[in-house]
């Protein structure tokens, strides 16, 4: 038995057509209207071409939607080539490196063609080597060509002890940008991730150069990163990518039941928590209901879901078109944000580095100097 957790919200109802390309067949010109617009805010317009395409119902959307259905899965397809380019390229530029080069997110759904590689917009690449070898592989991109962006003295001191990544890195050929990483989660913050755990499970890709997280961890990443980032308005595609891995991986017996014993070994209890709530609630994911009950059992406690949900509720719902952002979600961004940097640094860090962000312009957004949406 699978828990499907009631009604889904109405709002997100066309979220459904991702997997059921019929229900999309049925929309009329208005809702066609407003799902576009959304979709692309979203980054899942490609998607739903790609979807729509697969199931032979393209013609079946008026040419007035169809246009920018095809115009985005074009740039999708385009840029995950270039995508596709620059992983080429670095891996050669890494030559034999002996140690693991592996991909994460977008690139890595992408290296192991997962449903929901198609209709990506990718913008950067994020690969990930062991702690140990990151002045390597940083020294080997930077003689090919691979510039990171400028800092001061405090962001360089930010990135290289503080973060689980080295400055964003880019190449005057090359359209993407790469971001390199030792860690998942920064080893400063309140959750601390053993990277060696994760590269212990570490699969093969479709690309002999490089290697892919255990499938349970490419789930637990994906939901910290989500629940873990400082702005989580807009950002239902990441609940999308949660709920497509798991029907994707969880088609393996056995798969979803052992996700709260990998969570625990990784310090990522609340993250599935609340990948597992919204995922249930919103999009319908199927997950017994005794797992469930297990991942739940290890999430968030009563007092703090009850101030967690809603804030979060509040502000992964996507406004409407032509609606401007109610007060309250400017709120419940701005509570989650004080979350974010206080899960991210201890208070002793924290302030001088909140300063120093302050001084510089750059509180309301991310702590990284560059981190343009992709992936």
């Amino acid at each position: 038995m699978s828990y499907s957790g009631g009604r889904h919200p109405a709002r997100l109802a066309w979220l459904q057509a991702l997997r059921q390309p019929l229900l999309a067949a049925q929309w009329s010109l208005g809702e066609w209207e407003r799902v576009v617009r959304l979709a692309r805010r979203l980054r899942l317009l490609a998607r739903l071409a790609e979807v729509l395409m697969d199931a032979g119902l393209m013609e079946r959307v008026p040419p007035q939607a169809r246009r920018h259905l095809i115009a985005e899965q074009r740039l999708s397809r385009w840029r995950t080539s270039a995508m596709l380019w620059t992983l080429e390229r670095v891996a050669t530029m890494l030559g034999d490196a002996p140690y693991p080069r592996v991909l994460l997110k977008g690139g890595a759904y992408i290296g192991q063609d997962l449903p929901i590689a198609a209709g990506r917009l990718p913008s950067d690449l994020d690969i990930l080597v062991p702690q140990l070898h990151v002045s390597d592989a940083q020294a080997r991109l930077t003689q090919a060509g691979w510039n990171a962006v400028e800092l001061d003295e405090h962001d360089r001191r930010y990135y290289y002890e503080w973060s689980h990544e080295v400055p964003p890195m880019t190449h005057p050929l090359l359209a993407m940008e790469l971001d390199l990483h030792h860690n998942i989660l920064p080893p400063v913050a309140r959750t601390h991730v053993d990277a060696n755990a994760l590269i212990q499970r570490l699969r093969p890709s479709n690309w002999p150069a490089w290697q892919v997280l255990d499938p349970a961890d490419q789930v637990l990443h994906c939901a910290a990163h989500l629940f873990h980032d400082s702005e989580l308005r807009d950002r239902i595609r990441d609940l999308v990518d949660l709920d497509g891995l798991l029907r994707h991986f969880g088609a393996t017996p056995g798969f979803i039941a052992r996700l709260p014993e990998r969570a625990q070994e990784l310090s990522l209890e609340e993250p599935l928590a609340l990948a597992c709530h919204f995922c249930v609630r919103w999009l319908g994911t199927p997950i017994p209901a005794d797992v469930v009950e297990s991942i739940e059992s290890i999430g968030p406690g009563r007092i703090r879901r009850a101030w967690l949900l809603p804030l979060l509720s509040t502000a992964l719902m996507p406004t409407e078109p032509d609606d401007s952002p109610p007060l309250r979600q400017d709120l419940a961004a701005m509570l989650l944000l004080a979350r974010y940097h206080r899960q991210r640094m201890p208070l002793r860090l924290l302030v001088p580095h909140l300063w120093h962000k302050v001084r510089a312009g750059r509180l309301a957004g991310n702590d990284e100097v560059v981190k343009p949406a992709g992936g």
